[in-house]
């Protein structure tokens, strides 16, 4: 594997390059409503408390009490956060190449937009603390993407100046932000799996193959 001397740090984000939502969740976060009429407005409603909590200035199981209460709802807040948090896939693949990344010498980082109970589940019950250099979940950072004070927290610590960091992230919003401030920053395709992230890694002289794609 080839490294170029410019990039001496990775940032990935998670839900779209490293997760993908499970087949269904709209439908299956939806039927909490609890309601047959109107029940695609549900999801609109559970976002947006979610919201304030993706910085930590709010907790989000708080926040859903009134949520299902507006709704009627049968479920309570447990079941709804314990199905949300567990709501996504991982891509096998795309670990892999984290794995062989850091193993090159290349330190990675999660960098990403969740609320404390989703980034405590991915931390702990995915892995994630294990699988990379170091985690940055918004709601612990005290700041989302893309602000810019965000990718700031970042840099100060790992320690790297921003010309040596590459960024890989699904939001193009984000990418520009980071891009913004010097931060190698990369559009990628939502949920295109371990080949697209072969190649992107590619474009900056990184050489690395999985082992899901020989």
């Amino acid at each position: 594997m080839a490294n170029p001397t410019n990039i001496q740090a990775i940032l990935f984000d998670a839900d779209g390059v490293l997760q993908k939502p499970v087949e269904g969740w709209r439908e299956r976060l939806a039927a909490f409503s609890g309601s047959t009429e109107r029940q695609d407005e549900f999801p609109r409603d559970f976002f947006e408390a979610e919201i304030p909590c993706l910085t930590g200035e709010a907790d989000f199981a708080e926040g859903l009490v009134g949520v299902l209460a507006q709704w009627n709802s049968p479920y309570s807040v447990k079941e709804v956060v314990e199905a949300h948090r567990s709501n996504v896939d991982v891509d096998s693949g795309v670990v892999e190449i984290v794995h062989a990344l850091r193993r090159s010498g290349i330190p990675c980082y999660l960098t990403t937009n969740q609320q404390e109970y989703r980034a405590r589940y991915m931390s702990e019950e995915l892995g994630y603390a294990n699988i990379f250099d170091g985690e940055f979940y918004s709601c612990r950072v005290g700041h989302k993407k893309p602000d810019i004070e965000y990718f700031e927290t970042v840099l100060d610590a790992i320690a790297l100046t921003r010309e040596r960091v590459l960024f890989i992230d699904d939001g193009e919003p984000n990418v520009i932000a980071a891009q913004g401030i010097g931060i190698n920053g990369i559009l990628f395709e939502a949920n295109a799996g371990a080949e697209a992230l072969e190649r992107t890694l590619q474009q900056f002289g990184i050489e690395v193959q999985s082992y899901s794609t020989r």
